[in-house]
């Protein structure tokens, strides 16, 4: 009897024990649960917070986009002041610009035009460096989009000339 009493006092214990590690794991896995959850929480009002910021500052950015955009050349001498300027830094440089094509085209939503203007440029190679470093320094806003040295150049001209492609662009106000 008293091992009868002691099998059945230890098949308890050992249900109590299952049922026991059962209730504490879904505890344990809420918890966790619930840590996940706070910090999801806690990033996204870290980035409404943020946004909550940005939205504040784009009156500010869209008084700096106005003001950029009053130094952009007008649209009616835009276009003789850019090739005045080219022309002098080529001519500044010792190079030769020529295949000029300019290709104007409208910006969606701003009293802007973008205009993008392919050219060929040949010189030697420093001629060709400070060119390109007068544009960057230019009071008027140049964006060089791509650049290639042709290789159909090698064979003409005198040694050690260059011929690049240029595509670059820039920008007008709508007068």
């Amino acid at each position: 009897m008293i091992v009868a009493g002691l099998a059945v006092l230890l098949t308890a214990d050992a249900t109590l024990m299952y049922f026991n590690s059962k209730l504490s794991t879904p505890g344990n896995e809420r918890q966790q649960t619930l840590t996940t959850e706070n910090r999801r929480l806690a990033l996204v009002k870290a980035d409404v917070e943020r946004a909550s910021r940005i939205r504040g500052t784009i009156p500010e950015i869209l008084k700096k986009f106005d003001q950029f955009e009053s130094t952009l050349l007008p649209a009616g001498k835009g276009y003789s002041v850019i090739s005045q300027e080219l022309d002098e830094y080529a001519r500044d440089t010792h190079l030769i610009v020529e295949n000029v094509a300019l290709h104007p085209k409208d910006v969606t939503g701003r009293d802007l035009t973008e205009l993008n203007l392919d050219a060929s440029v040949s010189g030697d190679y420093n001629g060709i460096v400070n060119f390109l470093n007068r544009l960057q320094r230019s009071k008027n806003v140049y964006i060089v989009d791509s650049l290639a040295v042709d290789s159909e150049a090698s064979g003409r001209g005198p040694a050690g000339e260059l011929k690049v492609s240029l595509h670059l662009r820039t920008y007008f106000r709508k007068a």
